[in-house]
């Protein structure tokens, strides 16, 4: 079990992590976003229990204006939600857990003004039907409506870490600025976050989230080991 374990993990983690971009080649973000995490429905007693569905709601303080035309952060707030992930499998290599999810998931960034709209709330104990989350993370103008598939999470139960990351790719579908992303930059996106605990985590959500979502540059490989992955990864917050 112990040698399937580090294989499995190994496939999973050192691409991510004995990688660095080439030297003038960083990578094309095209936008950052922060804020919590739940389930819904969360039938299971465990995180990522099959069939409990994974959501995801907060901020989003950095969109590409290259990219997205007519960004404002002064005049408005730009907000997201995902959903339609549900968990179709879990598998366990303690301290960590693989879960992955079927059937496409979406992500929204939502428009609204700091004048006249409602300011985001993430309220307690999500999904709410009015106030909270979702209704005012998605009272704006859908501006960038994304495809997330292959969406895997790599959660490490320690509770002294009790941290993880995920990772899907991300395909610009629809929005109000479909018309800014050029068709040939609209696929080929990573969506990747990291997940950890957090004082100020509200009730009824599971973790604080921060994440990017960009393309992955030429990458040249640098020297690690497994003991050296395992304290960047257990490091990360």
């Amino acid at each position: 079990m112990k040698q399937l374990t580090t294989r499995l993990l190994l496939t999973l983690v050192v691409a991510c992590a004995l990688v660095a971009p080439a030297a003038g080649a960083p990578p094309t973000l095209f936008f950052d976003y922060v804020g919590f995490d739940y389930e819904y429905p969360d039938d299971s007693p465990l995180f990522g229990g099959v069939g409990d569905g994974y959501h995801g709601v907060g901020l989003v303080p950095f969109i590409d204006t290259d990219l997205l035309q007519g960004i404002d952060h002064t005049a408005y707030e730009y907000t997201y939600y995902f959903d339609g992930l549900t968990a179709s499998g879990r598998q366990e290599f303690p301290p960590f857990v693989i879960i992955d999810y079927a059937l496409p998931g979406t992500l929204t960034i939502y428009q609204d003004s700091r004048a006249t709209g409602t300011a985001a709330d993430y309220g307690t104990n999500p999904p709410q039907l009015v106030g909270g989350a979702p209704p005012t993370f998605v009272d704006g103008t859908a501006i960038l409506v994304g495809e997330l598939t292959n969406f895997r999470y790599l959660f490490n139960t320690d509770p002294n870490f009790n941290s993880g990351s995920f990772e899907a790719n991300f395909k610009v579908v629809g929005g109000s600025k479909l018309a800014d992303v050029p068709e040939n930059q609209r696929d080929g996106w990573t969506f990747s976050g990291t997940t950890g605990n957090s004082a100020t985590i509200p009730t009824g959500y599971d973790h604080q989230v921060d994440g990017q979502t960009f393309l992955h540059p030429p990458t040249t490989a640098r020297p690690g080991t497994w003991g050296g992955i395992k304290v960047r990864y257990r490091g990360a917050r």
